[in-house]
């Protein structure tokens, strides 16, 4: 630890900490542009100048994020002479910046505009013409609006720091200097919309999020991304029961400050398909819509009967990467409890391509979320001792968690499950893995669960539910332990932390975890710790 001192006073703050984050530590806002945590700091746009001692007695204008903190350091934060400068940067930073606050998708979040009411000087004395320069479209997910630019070059050094990729820089000189791609060089990395969230003053902004309501309107949930097995910590801007923004959540164990392109527009997959909002059940051969009561009943009955024939072994579960551990759990419990069944198995995604940045950050080859945590519960990681079981006609009936629009049954699995006697799904919509079942109950999609997951590298973490699911659809723990309670099994607790708490008793690697200690960050199963960070 150093102590500096700050406008005259003494405080303590980590050695070796940048100057701005450690201002930050102590609630004291140092101004600034083109510093970002995760990035290199560059000191280009001067609006973080501060006085600090450098003879005794002797003060001088430095840049704060530039600066390292020693013991003994002095600054000034409020000097005259600092006061002034950030008033004269705001100056030449807004001499050609549009007026454009009240319809600029940035207004609510933008740095440029507060820094302004805090630091600028309420009038403008450039009387000359602004120059204009065209917007520019830099790629599938990105726009330049190039008269807001004020050329902190956090998204060229994204680029080169982070992705690796080099497709910004700037061009012309002087006061044309422009952010742009090169020739042939779309913005069409992996991760290239991060730069629109580094973005200080709403130069990059996405596509997808141009023209929404305004940042104040959404309700912010935490959660993790679906996308794939690294597990992203993300924030999910939501309204009237809608998804209309993905941003990253910091997670230096995860995912650092920054989420791949995919797992951030992945959402509206999910929000698009056409959701199943009441069950159904097989009649004369077709899939109708049916009440809960009636699809229950059917479902009961239909299990019984493949129990009563043929045996307890006779019905296995299949639980879901997509599901969470409590909800895999369950299934897991209501096989043994109810079904008398310690046959189960988990139904794979086949594997996507696996990439790693420069800077570290990774996108799974595994597309799904929670293939390791629902491989724990289960005690299976595929279907292979299930389908030998309906092979030799020693498993006539399954229970099978589903819900993943992404996935698609392989010919031999649906031939194995056409020859079942009979088939429960849980499912989000009509997919061809309930086409093939005698009761489908609608469930939940991943932004609509509440619970955790555990990512590939074994770090469990919380999701939370933006919003209820829609019109008769019910979450997926709920069904199970109905299904349980009319088969005479009682499944236990209704909440997840306590689902947790059992989980914690009974799984090997979960013993003591629980919600407190996952938090917002996670927590290692078993007290592993992560071979390396995935973040970058």
């Amino acid at each position: 630890m150093a102590t500096i001192t700050i406008d005259e006073q003494q405080y303590t703050v980590e050695e070796g900490r940048n100057l701005i984050d450690a201002a930050a530590d102590l609630g004291i806002d140092i101004p600034h542009f083109c510093y970002h945590p995760g990035l290199a700091p560059d000191g280009n746009c001067r609006m973080c100048l501060t006085e600090m001692e450098i003879r005794p007695g002797q003060f001088g204008i430095v840049t704060s994020c530039t600066i390292r903190i020693k013991d003994g350091m002095n600054f000034r934060f409020n000097s005259p002479a600092v006061l002034d400068n950030r008033k004269g940067i705001m100056e030449f930073l807004l001499i050609n910046h549009p007026l454009d606050c009240p319809w600029c998708d940035q207004a609510g979040e933008c740095k440029l505009q507060d820094h302004s009411f805090d630091h600028g000087r309420g009038h403008s004395r450039f009387v000359e013409t602004k120059r204009v320069p065209p917007k520019k479209d830099l790629g599938p997910h990105i726009t330049l609006y190039t008269t807001r630019c004020i050329l902190c070059q956090r998204c060229t050094r994204f680029c080169d720091e982070i992705s690796g990729t080099s497709e910004l820089g700037v061009v012309q000189m002087g006061s044309k200097s422009e952010i742009a791609t090169f020739e042939g060089l779309p913005l069409d990395n992996k991760m290239s919309a991060n730069v629109a969230d580094i973005c200080p003053v709403g130069a990059l902004v996405t596509k997808d999020f141009l023209y929404k309501p305004r940042i104040w309107h959404y309700e912010k949930v935490d959660t993790v991304c679906p996308g794939c097995a690294t597990g992203c910590n993300t924030t999910l801007e939501v309204l009237h029961q809608k998804i209309y923004r993905t941003k990253p959540r910091h997670n230096e164990a995860v995912n650092g400050y920054w989420m791949c392109d995919e797992g951030r527009f992945c959402y509206h997959g999910w929000q698009d398909a056409d959701r199943l909002t009441a069950p159904l059940m097989r009649v004369d051969g077709e899939l109708v819509q049916a009440t809960w009561p009636d699809a229950m009943d059917a479902a009961i009955s239909g299990i019984r009967a493949v129990l009563d024939g043929e045996g307890d072994s006779a019905m296995g579960v299949v639980g879901s990467s997509m599901a969470t551990n409590e909800e895999n759990y369950l299934l897991c419990k209501l096989g043994a409890e109810a079904f008398g069944s310690p046959r189960t198995g988990l139904a794979r995604k086949p594997d996507g391509e696996a990439w790693t940045s420069k800077s570290g950050f990774h996108i799974d080859a595994d597309r799904t979320p929670n293939t390791r945590g629902a491989s724990d519960m289960l005690g299976a990681d595929s279907l292979d001792d299930l389908l030998q079981g309906i092979g030799d006609g020693t498993i006539q009936g399954l229970y099978v968690l589903g819900g993943d629009i992404g996935q698609t049954l392989s010919p031999e699995v649906a031939e194995a499950f056409r020859k079942l006697e009979f088939l429960v799904v849980h499912d989000m919509h009509r997919s061809d893995l309930a086409d093939l079942a005698d009761v489908v109950f609608p469930g939940t999609t991943p932004f609509e669960k509440n619970g955790t997951m555990t990512n590939a590298k074994g770090r469990v973490q919380r999701l939370n539910p933006t919003f209820p699911p829609p019109g008769g659809a019910r979450e997926d723990g709920a069904i199970l332990r109905y299904v349980g309670q009319r088969m005479g099994a009682d499944l236990g607790g209704t909440e997840p932390a306590e689902i947790l708490e059992e989980i914690a008793g009974r799984v090997e690697g979960y013993t003591g975890l629980t919600y407190d200690l996952i938090g917002d960050q996670g927590a290692m199963k078993g007290g592993e710790e992560p071979s390396e960070a995935a973040g970058g």
